[in-house]
């Protein structure tokens, strides 16, 4: 069965997860969500749709909620999900299926992927050890998503009911603020003196949120969160609320490069 594999990232972890994915199914059409952010109805081609995109406090980033209900599932036998995760799962899972009732079909697998945490508002990243681990992990991990999805398993992994009723709680606490504020927290970002002017903050933003006034990046209000901008500067001189970072590392996936997170728009 031919897919077509809808993919969202922001460090890579995402887009190298979702490579993997196509690989192993084979006979897969690879497609940015950002590049079609302008567009009110998408037609999903084939029998077949997966999603892969990162957990944002305890759900999905805003850009995949509102990207889901948009598609036209008419012709589609078999939906699933893939969320990639530093933390935990939350509910990303349970909204994905939520969000597929929405476009008015039934999501059949969502699973999740423990990727690297790179959260860097709020933690330090860690060493090279732990993404040499992690990328064993994921080739191990999609393998077995690979052979349920080939094989057309039915299978939600929301967790038990216990995680459950604390991510409930989570994301009533926390996830809602951010979903409701996550466009206009670009104005949390600074940017330090030892800024390049190198423009790779623009260039990778997924969203186009980034312009270059002076060489020096300002942010627009429709930041997606992603925090491209701040992990593949090359100089780390960009920080979420001031100091609170500079001294906390960056992150990009090894097989990832600044191209492939700018190609999301359609950049050739």
């Amino acid at each position: 069965m031919r897919t077509t594999l809808y993919y969202f990232t922001g460090t890579g972890n995402s887009l190298a997860c979702a490579r993997a994915i196509a690989k192993g199914l084979g006979d897969t059409d690879f497609v940015p969500i950002a590049s079609l952010r302008e567009e009110k109805r998408i037609r999903v081609p084939t029998e077949r749709v997966g999603i892969v995109c990162p957990v944002y406090f305890y759900t999905l980033p805003v850009l995949v909620r509102e990207f889901i209900p948009r598609l036209d599932l008419s012709g589609v036998k078999y939906g699933f999900l893939v969320a990639t995760m530093g933390g935990f799962p939350g509910l990303a899972v349970e909204h994905g299926e939520e969000l597929f009732k929405k476009a008015g079909r039934e999501l059949h697998a969502g699973f999740t992927v423990r990727m690297f945490a790179n959260y860097v508002a709020e933690y330090n990243v860690r060493g090279e050890r732990s993404v040499r681990a992690m990328k064993a992990r994921m080739e191990r991990r999609v393998q077995r998503i690979v052979a349920a999805v080939q094989a057309g398993e039915r299978r939600l992994e929301k967790g038990g009911p216990v995680d459950r009723l604390l991510s409930r709680a989570v994301f009533a606490l926390l996830g809602r603020k951010f979903v409701e504020t996550a466009r206009t927290r670009d104005r949390r970002f600074t940017v330090d003196p030892s800024c390049v002017h190198c423009g790779t903050c623009a260039y990778v933003c997924p969203v186009e949120n980034v312009r270059l006034v002076d060489g020096t990046p300002q942010w627009l209000g429709h930041c997606e969160q992603c925090f491209a901008c701040i992990h593949f500067c090359p100089v780390a001189a960009i920080q979420v609320q001031g100091k609170r970072t500079r001294m906390r590392g960056r992150y990009q996936h090894p097989d990832v490069r600044a191209d492939d997170i700018a190609g999301q728009r359609g950049v050739s």
